[in-house]
């Protein structure tokens, strides 16, 4: 197999690799047909449309919202097929889907099996204008998408200094941006035993304000370092490659790890990003679903991480926790001493978990919002505010928008100003300007994160870039407020200048 990636793109290189590994039938046919696509896509407006008639208060605006939404996810994800799967823009589709159909249908099969009437009232019984905002909303993106990447072609240059040199980051690389993500982690540490610190955290949760601009750019320098914890990936489930024994290794150690490191933070995200990676990679350059992967994230997901991370927390916060610190050292003694676990044996699956809630704040956005009109005033505007550097704006206010939409939707306590809800960036618009401004939104996404995307990756490799898997977990995001989303890429100049330094000074070639 060639294993210099130069000059090709996504398809050919995927191509290249299913034939060496014998699995060239994965691309017989376009991937909007595939069997798994056309039920993610349906499936779960079936199941609502069949179970939702035992509800008494079943509404035809959810039911056809359903409907709706499941063809506009198809005909998006249409738009989009002439990139193989997966890439950072198809994802966004993926996700919306994700958090509107298939988390409610979910919901809903639990509701009936619990015999629970007021679980199984909460998904079909209202939220029909939320779900026809994201049916248009998301053909608005995947037409906005596809016109951005048109236009791209010879107009914009990718980041050639993010480019690897073969299919994966070269040993060399990875080992370059650990050391500078290490060396960066060293003095930092040495700083904050003289009382020099960056960020300081301001709640269990894990929110921060910036202390000293000097040590926070050097926190956002170290990030350089994630770059070769998701290239390492590759070399464990990605292209079939000679001589990556080693590095397989390295990507495993990382793995568990991370994952152990991950629980002691009371961050479910955290624990089960690393597997999320793998799973992208592999389904990437295999163009197959790893089942198993899936029903093993899946199930230690529901029965491990989610009751044992929620009872911690349950407890940090009876203990009045007050800094991330703390919160560690407390989950740690429950994973030494098995505080928890008999309150998780008992602990009755929590379904709606993986799915973040969006649909049900959504609904209570939309239920609101009028076609123009919206409950709320300018939130967008002051969320914008924590793009500013504290050391340019220092009287800047401690802002969480997410904690805001929380107490707002009566999601979390009104004296709760730590608790961040995600609505997801169209329904901060609806709650704005109306469901007309949140449709447009998806355009405005559309262009903005192509435009991203194909710079950073390229357009040819969209979804082979060793980074894609990042940018597709970084694509979470969008769940979140205008500002705090924005904020994201707010660091990222500084990793890209210390990024553009590492391939100076390895002669150009990642």
């Amino acid at each position: 197999m060639n294993t210099n990636g130069t000059g090709m793109n996504d398809y050919q290189l995927i191509k290249n690799n299913l034939e060496f590994s014998r699995g060239v039938d994965e691309l017989a046919q376009p991937w909007v047909f595939r069997w798994y696509i056309i039920a993610f896509c349906f499936a779960p407006a079936f199941l609502i449309l069949f179970l939702g008639r035992i509800a008494d208060d079943a509404n035809f605006l959810v039911l056809s919202g359903q409907y709706a939404l499941a063809y506009g996810t198809y005909l998006a994800l249409f738009q989009l097929r002439d990139k193989p799967l997966l890439n950072p823009i198809q994802a966004v589709v993926l996700l919306f889907h994700w958090w509107f159909a298939v988390g409610p249908s979910l919901a809903v099969f639990f509701a009936v099996k619990r015999s629970d009437p007021d679980m199984l009232s909460r998904y079909v019984a209202s939220g029909g204008e939320a779900l026809w905002v994201v049916a248009l909303g998301i053909q608005v993106y995947a037409f906005s998408a596809n016109r951005t990447m048109h236009w791209c072609r010879g107009r914009i240059n990718h980041a050639s200094f993010l480019m690897p040199d073969g299919l994966l980051y070269r040993q060399k690389t990875l080992l370059a941006y650990w050391l500078v993500g290490g060396v960066l982690a060293l003095v930092i540490a040495v700083l904050a035993r003289f009382g020099i610190v960056g960020n300081q955290t301001i709640s269990y949760l894990g929110g921060t304000v910036s202390e000293n601009w000097f040590v926070s750019a050097l926190e956002a320098i170290g990030a350089i370092a994630i770059f070769a914890t998701v290239g390492v990936m590759g070399y464990l489930a990605g292209p079939v490659l000679p001589h990556t024994l080693k590095f397989k290794m390295i990507a495993v150690g990382l793995i568990i790890f991370n994952t152990i490191t991950a629980f002691t933070s009371g961050w479910k995200g955290a624990i089960v990003q690393g597997f999320a990676l793998i799973f992208i990679v592999m389904f990437v350059w295999r163009q197959k679903v790893p089942y198993i992967l899936v029903a093993v994230l899946a199930l230690s997901y529901l029965f491990i991480i989610e009751p044992f991370v929620n009872n911690m927390r349950y407890v940090a916060e009876i203990a009045k926790i007050s800094t991330t610190e703390e919160r560690a050292e407390l989950f740690k003694i429950g994973l030494d001493s098995g505080i928890v676990m008999d309150e998780m044996r008992d602990h009755e699956v929590n379904i709606e978990s993986p799915f973040r809630g969006i649909f049900l704040l959504a609904n209570g956005i939309a239920e609101e919002s009028s076609l123009f009109n919206g409950p709320w005033d300018n939130t967008i505007s002051e969320g914008m505010l924590s793009l500013v550097p504290r050391a340019i704006y220092p009287d800047k206010p401690d802002m969480n928008m997410g904690n805001f939409f929380g107490r707002y939707l009566g999601a979390v306590d009104p004296d709760d100003y730590m608790t961040n809800m995600g609505v997801s960036i169209p329904f901060e618009f609806v709650g704005n300007y109306g469901y007309m401004a949140g449709i447009l939104s998806f355009g405005l996404i559309g262009i903005v994160w192509t435009l991203f995307c194909v710079w950073l990756l390229s357009a040819d490799r969209l979804a082979t870039h060793p980074l894609a898997p990042l940018c597709i977990i970084f694509a979470l995001g969008l769940e979140a407020s205008v500002g705090q989303f924005l904020a994201k890429f707010r660091d990222l100049p500084l990793v890209f200048g210390a990024a553009f330094i590492v391939w100076i000074a390895l002669k150009k070639r990642l």
